[in-house]
């Protein structure tokens, strides 16, 4: 029944604990995993590109994030490999976090998707309602939500 877990990871520590109980849940089932991470969007108006630029200040680094994702998600692999899980696929993507999460499980099939349930942005959670809140709602599979 369950093949497929989508397993979403920032980093937080509900988001680690998540790893582990996925990955054994899916070492249980013979399940595939994916361990999928989303970069929310971030962009400077142009004028404030060239401030920045002409006071040699640091600015928003696409490639900084990418790397720090792909850091992110090769420990979330090692996490999953340490409960016995071989094969275990890892993505990131740019884009409105749970939306993505949503559209991937539904790509990618899952039967399942766990997530934990406070993440790196707990202020904006508290204000608007959490990811996990939002992909519990509107996911069309299962959502393990893990503490």
């Amino acid at each position: 029944m369950i093949k497929k877990i989508l397993i979403a990871v920032d980093g937080s520590k509900h988001s680690n604990t998540s790893v582990r109980y996925g990955a054994e849940i899916a070492k249980s089932l013979g399940a595939e995993v994916l361990l999928y991470h989303v970069v929310k969007p971030y962009s400077l108006p142009d004028s404030l590109k060239a401030f920045a630029k002409s006071e040699h200040m640091a600015t928003f680094d696409p490639e900084l994030l990418r790397k720090g994702a792909e850091y992110l998600l090769s420990g979330a692999r090692d996490e999953a490999r340490k409960a016995g899980l071989k094969d275990v696929k890892i993505e990131t993507e740019e884009g409105p976090i749970a939306r993505s999460i949503i559209d991937r499980a539904k790509s990618f099939k899952a039967d399942m998707i766990v997530i934990g349930s406070r993440g790196m942005g707990d202020l904006e959670g508290m204000l608007r309602g959490g990811v996990s809140h939002r992909v519990e709602t509107l996911a069309k599979c299962p959502v393990l939500v893990v503490k």
